[in-house]
């Protein structure tokens, strides 16, 4: 079955990224480690004047490093419990930030920074979580395939005609609008991002007059 292939392949892409950040959270920690031993050594033989400072600057590294890896594990944890329930109600603006830590690494990969439009109102939707992601990570992949340049996207969580709706936006663009329409409907991703917003009862759209993506809960 199609979904259960695309969502197997969503898991995986998402859950190899974190993992291949604790990979970098654990060598930072180590090779931070094997500093301190070596500065220590060194002091043994002889006087390391700031030994202080610099066992100081390892420290705050290693902690840096090791609250960075349980946040890591921790979205992880939460990632993987989103597939526990097929239907629930979610805080829409809570389900992105989270989805954002733990696979930013992706986007920076392609030099593509996301932020997050803080909306007024926290809003509440009931939907399947994991869908909801699938969809979310699939608008940010089409924008930045689009556009096949470095740039910066941003996630706004509003209304839409007394509905809730998640417009994801890619803010450098020189491309005419209609140009940017026609790159949008030819990519394969969207595709999926309507055929997912079809099975979820979501409403997908380009948004109007701008660059981006709009999807509205109905």
């Amino acid at each position: 079955m199609e979904n259960r292939n695309d969502k197997t392949a969503f898991f995986g892409k998402v859950t190899a990224s974190v993992t291949h950040e604790m990979q970098n959270v654990l060598a930072i920690i180590k090779e931070n480690s094997g500093l301190m031993e070596d500065f220590l050594l060194i002091n043994q033989t002889g006087d390391l004047s700031d030994i202080e400072e610099k066992l100081g600057k390892c420290i705050k590294t290693i902690k840096k490093q090791a609250y960075r890896g349980v946040d890591l594990t921790s979205g992880l944890n939460g990632f993987v419990h989103t597939t526990d329930n097929a239907r629930m109600s979610v805080n829409i603006l809570d389900l992105v930030k989270k989805l954002i830590s733990i696979t930013e690494r992706i986007f920076r990969q392609k030099n593509v920074n996301i932020s997050i439009i803080e909306s007024e109102k926290p809003y509440s939707v009931i939907i399947d979580p994991l869908f909801f992601q699938m969809v979310s990570f699939l608008c940010i992949e089409c924008l930045v395939e689009s556009f096949e340049a470095d740039g910066a996207a941003a996630i706004d969580i509003r209304l839409s005609n007394n509905q809730a709706a998640i417009e994801f936006l890619y803010a450098d663009s020189i491309l005419k609008y209609e140009d940017y329409k026609e790159k949008i409907i030819h990519n394969a991703q969207w595709l999926k991002i309507t055929d997912l917003c079809r099975q979820a009862n979501f409403k997908a759209e380009i948004s109007p007059g701008g660059f981006g993506i709009l999807i509205i809960f109905e």
